[in-house]
């Protein structure tokens, strides 16, 4: 296939790319920020502006957007832009490059936190409750006009919690880790608990949906709510950190996704668990995995 990975610099972006680049698809990499050295086709541009045409693509992967709910909040007016405008720009140059198939990276968010029943299936009502929700909706009703309009197959993979290497402070993981390089852990709130998807697994399911006549949304999640406690304290063993469980004026809450359509559609199922996955994350950053 010959494939068009929008966000190709962030982190689900670069683990998308090698794995197309290792199945041996002929990847283009669009995204704002300079060109990734292990990928010769690359256009670096702003999706909020005009977009250079591609010719005689097979999918478009579209990851580029603002994905932290906070930095949505912050700035209302910049996350349409991004978000929502933008993907109808990418649409767009999907539907001109003669593209099958278009992929939108959307959010469990859109159920709400918490969703009204677990575990969450594809059917669950939507709803509006913040600024970084309100765009994944709409990002999400632009593939369906563009499917109902134009005839533009697409499917929406409405992620969970997604870590690996190379994610970003601002999450949890990733701020777990930071914490325990420099001391113990004091964690509030550990009763919440989180559908934790390894991003190997997400990617993998990009691919199967890029390959699938499928139209519509499908969850990408493990069926298992993992509670935050339980993370932070795995991460304070590895370092050999003490974890604090502490108290917080949050009431917990609870994601969990039922991934029968997943099962059904793209043949999919998550492979690696919340354990694996970290140890992977301390193996890739030198930390090792200790006894």
């Amino acid at each position: 296939m010959r494939v068009l990975v929008t966000g190709a610099a962030g982190f689900i972006g670069q683990h998308m790319v090698k794995a197309l680049t290792l199945e041996g698809h002929d990847v283009i990499g669009l995204d704002i920020k300079e060109q990734r050295p292990d990928l010769p086709e690359w256009i670096r541009e702003d999706i909020t502006k005009p977009l250079t045409p591609i010719g005689n693509l097979d999918a478009v992967i579209h990851l580029a957007a603002i994905a932290h709910p906070t930095e949505c909040d912050a700035d209302p007016p910049r996350t349409f832009r991004v978000n929502v405008y933008g993907t109808s720009q990418v649409l767009q140059l999907a539907l001109k490059a003669g593209a099958r198939k278009f992929i939108f990276a959307s959010s469990a968010h859109v159920y709400d936190i918490p969703p009204k029943y677990l575990p969450t299936d594809e059917v669950h009502p939507l709803r509006l409750n913040n600024i970084y929700t309100t765009s994944k909706v709409l990002g999400e009703q632009l593939c369906e006009l563009y499917w109902t309009n134009h005839g533009l197959s697409y499917t929406v993979l409405r992620l969970y919690n997604v870590f690996g290497p190379r994610q970003s402070l601002g999450y949890f993981v990733p701020d777990m880790i930071a914490k325990a390089r420099v001391g113990d852990i004091k964690l509030g709130g550990g009763d919440t608990a989180k559908d934790f998807v390894y991003v190997s697994d997400v990617v993998r399911a990009m691919v199967l949906a890029a390959k699938s006549p499928f139209v519509g949304p499908v969850n990408i999640g493990t069926t298992l709510g993992t509670p935050l406690r339980d993370i932070a304290a795995y991460l304070a063993e590895k370092f050999e950190r003490n974890f604090v469980d502490g108290t917080s004026q949050h009431i917990a809450t609870r994601m969990q996704a039922d991934i029968t359509r997943a099962k059904e559609v793209l043949g999919w199922e998550p492979t690696v668990t919340v354990t694996e996955g970290l140890d992977r994350i301390l193996q890739h950053e030198g930390i090792g995995v200790m006894a």
